[in-house]
């Protein structure tokens, strides 16, 4: 059975053909207007996807649910519950567990560990074991009745959010994969 092409589809292929004829004397300057127009898309660039836009290894759907209002104090909370870290340590293991698809920047963990900190959910020392002083941080007891209280609270929630992308996911992808075959 052949697959229709859709009116979008042709438009993006003429659109595409007629960069090439007119720029194929430049390869790199036609990739880099490409670009451009790409990252001029409606959809992208939007502020949730310029990270992704500028660096295709982040994942913008894990950037947008990963910020200071989402879940990373609830991460931050898990991480230090698990065993205490400077902050450069905790943004490195929050890439590691996002499989590299997500870094916390110092403009984003430093105030959130000085809030935790604040709301005396972590404490902090000074370590000077090392070359230039570090400063450490542990989660607190209160912190760890915080961190025990958001995850009751937002486990069914996260739950939720994980069926309905994933039913999404399904409705987007998979049902169209199963037409074509």
């Amino acid at each position: 059975m052949v697959s229709k092409e859709l009116p979008i589809e042709k438009e993006i292929k003429n659109f595409i053909k007629s960069r090439i004829e007119s720029e194929l004397k430049d390869p790199v300057k036609f990739a880099e207007e490409i670009y451009k127009d790409i990252k001029k898309h409606w959809m992208f660039g939007k502020r949730s996807f310029q990270p992704w836009v500028e660096s295709p290894d982040i994942n913008p759907f894990v950037n947008m649910v990963l910020t200071r209002s989402g879940l990373l104090p609830l991460l931050t909370l898990h991480l230090l519950s698990l065993k205490e870290m400077f902050g450069s340590e905790l943004m490195a293991e929050i890439e590691r567990r996002t499989n590299n698809s997500w870094s916390s920047n110092p403009g984003s963990i430093y105030p959130l560990l000085k809030e935790l900190e604040e709301a005396k959910f972590v404490k902090a020392r000074w370590s000077l074991k090392k070359e230039h002083p570090r400063r450490i941080y542990t989660i607190t007891e209160r912190g760890r009745r915080e961190h025990n209280l958001l995850k009751a609270v937002l486990q069914e929630q996260m739950s939720e959010c994980i069926a309905i992308f994933k039913k999404l996911y399904n409705d987007m992808f998979e049902k169209k994969d199963e037409i074509e075959k």
